[in-house]
């Protein structure tokens, strides 16, 4: 029943204390969240090109089915259920996996023979901002600041208004250069000015994560966050930052596999107040790392940016309920919002670190481009693991006390169930099943089907996360898309254990649909 699945996504308010930003500040928050808005209608076509015609549609009927429809339509943005294999549950034909960037009809290998035949047109085709569409028997390229003109336009005027009403210097100029990216598809100079921000209010809005691209992986879709940040909690962190190159020299791998990046990676504890595009879809993100271009990563560094009110929230809403269903009640003790807290900020940090390129072909290409449909599921099983065997050398160096690493174990284990339940047709679950199953052939951890509970072994569940970052960065470093198919395949799939446990779940919000009080919801 749909309505059922509208009730596994639990509402929830989002937001943050605004008592001290002066005025001026205020407003331009609130031209943030406009521009933020006008994003929506360009994600909606970029999951799906016909997703506006369908909403109407779906919009006329009032029956209660009808209702229904609509709202879990509206959470999943699109006729497709995300949390399940893209099953359709308001249209009668499959998911295509290159979303609405490419044509419906158009194969990896068709696109792929093309460039192949028109060299010239490799750079515009494999560009993260062009849509691939049909013209008189061609396949063409369009940018997307003249795809999406009708709305780029507009938010790139309203983040010029806030850029003349912040007193922020650094905001200003992130949101004029931000502003002009709109208009140009140059995001380079824009991304760099944003990785300066120094500012209460801050914005992250623009062309980012390829997650919808299930064809080749190369097209980066809208989103925002609106934030409001915590100095003195980021200040706090910030030492983290300072220790990357040495996680990196810690990496389990040898030493022509390590990758050196620029240092500054910042990292910032926010508040949500507002999420428009690809960040407002079925599942919510605790946490992100920001930019993806490696040429900025390679300058600068990447940001890590932790969305405070809404792990606090899915740690009482999800994680601990979880928790408490799956693990040996003798183990309960050691679950942690701190640990939680921490893997995902470990998490964030570990997507800066481990190859960053590849070979191809005689050419050095992105880990990305390489691994091509592959790379974000397994990028999010690196990143996780990466996580959790970080925050154990953090112990081992002193930056957490030793009974802190039981109850990171234990948490970061109960957490990818978490994930699982977004579905492993999405990046983040089919990693997360990739641990999960990888660590029980490993006898990390056991399951006992009569309690449907499982017991995590900790010493083996340290060795097994070791030897699993050793394995992912080896694939990345190969740019190995068979192997990485291989191991999604072997691993990334829900097993019996898993489906066991996952069953007694009922009742327990898969996710949360954010309510935001200050842009007036």
């Amino acid at each position: 029943m749909l309505s059922e699945k509208v009730k596994q996504f639990a509402p929830a308010r989002l937001t943050a204390d605004i008592d001290d930003l002066p005025e001026p500040e205020r407003r331009a928050l609130g031209k943030l969240i406009e521009a933020s808005r006008q994003l929506d209608p360009v994600f909606d076509r970029q999951a799906y090109a016909g997703n506006p015609e369908l909403r109407e549609e779906l919009v006329a009927d009032g029956t209660p089915e009808g209702r229904d429809r609509l709202a879990y339509f509206d959470i999943m943005r699109g006729p497709w259920d995300r949390q399940d294999h893209h099953r359709p549950f308001a249209i009668d034909r499959p998911h295509p996996p290159g979303a609405g960037f490419y044509p419906e009809d158009l194969s990896a290998d068709e696109l792929n023979a093309w460039i192949e035949q028109h060299p010239g047109d490799k750079e515009a085709f494999e560009s993260l901002f062009t849509l691939i569409r049909r013209d008189q028997g061609r396949l063409v390229a369009v940018p997307y600041s003249q795809a999406y003109a009708a709305w780029l336009g507009p938010a790139g005027a309203l983040l010029e208004e806030a850029a003349a009403l912040t007193a922020s210097e650094s905001l200003r100029r992130f949101l004029r250069s931000r502003a002009a990216a709109f208009r140009s598809d140059d995001y380079y100079a824009s991304d760099k000015d944003w990785m300066d921000l120094d500012s209460r209010v801050e914005a992250t809005i623009g062309p980012y994560e390829t997650y919808e691209d299930e064809l080749l992986g190369l097209k980066a879709s809208f989103e925002s966050f609106v934030t409001v940040s915590d100095p003195d909690a980021s200040r706090k962190l910030s030492k983290y930052k300072e220790l990357l190159p040495e996680m990196e020299r810690n990496l389990p791998v040898p030493e022509d596999v390590k990758t050196a990046r620029g240092g500054e990676s910042p990292i910032q504890v926010v508040d949500l107040v507002f999420s428009a595009g690809d960040a407002r879809k079925s599942v919510q993100t605790i946490a992100f790392n920001l930019p993806n271009d490696e040429r900025v990563r390679a300058e600068k560094g990447a940001k890590k940016v932790l969305l405070r009110n809404v792990i606090e929230t899915k740690f009482e809403l999800i994680m601990r309920p979880i928790a408490e269903r799956i693990l040996d009640p003798a183990q309960l003790e050691h679950l942690s919002s701190d640990a939680f807290f921490n893997e995902t900020l470990f998490h964030e940090l570990s997507h800066s670190l481990g190859p960053a390129f590849t070979t191809a072909s005689g050419q050095r290409v992105e880990v990305r481009i390489a691994l091509g449909p592959t790379y974000s599921a397994l990028e999010e099983a690196k990143a996780d693991v990466m996580g959790a065997y970080n925050v154990l050398f953090m112990i081992q160096r002193g930056h957490f006390a030793a009974d802190f690493r039981e109850k990171l174990l234990i948490s970061y284990f109960a957490g990818l169930f978490r994930s699982t339940r977004f579905g492993v047709a999405e990046a983040h679950g089919k990693g997360a099943a990739l641990q999960i199953n990888r660590f029980l052939e490993e006898r990390a951890a056991r399951f006992d089907p009569a309690t449907r509970r499982f017991t995590v072994d900790a010493e083996e569940l340290e060795a097994a996360i070791t030897r699993l970052v050793r394995d992912l960065c080896m694939v990345q470093h190969r740019g190995d898309r068979q192997a990485a198919g291989e191991l999604l395949a072997r691993y990334g799939e829900v097993s019996a254990p898993m489906q066991h446990a996952l069953g007694g779940l009922e009742g327990i919000p898969i996710d949360i649909r954010p309510i935001y009080p200050l842009a007036g919801e």
